[in-house]
């Protein structure tokens, strides 16, 4: 999205989100110059449903924003599984 991200994540139980976020945040703020919002929106995924929900909703995102037709055609994604 132009001006926010979406992202599925996990963090190991000893990691906290929070630090992590921030230093994700931090590494982009210095090496790309994006300047972001404090803080950040969560919601914690109990299960297979809950994840795939999430997971449709934002790959719809950008297609209800009008800035694609079609999921597919949303370059901006990253899968661990797809390296890109």
């Amino acid at each position: 999205m132009p001006d926010h991200v979406h992202a599925l994540m996990a963090f190991p139980p000893q990691e906290s989100m929070s630090r992590v976020v921030g230093e994700w945040k931090h590494y982009h703020f210095r090496h790309n110059q994006v300047t972001w919002q404090d803080g950040y929106f969560d919601h914690r995924i109990r299960n297979d449903h809950e994840f795939e929900l999430k997971a449709n909703y934002i790959r719809q995102n950008p297609v209800v924003k009008s800035l694609c037709c079609t999921a597919g055609e949303w370059l901006w994604v990253f899968t661990p599984e797809s390296g890109s």
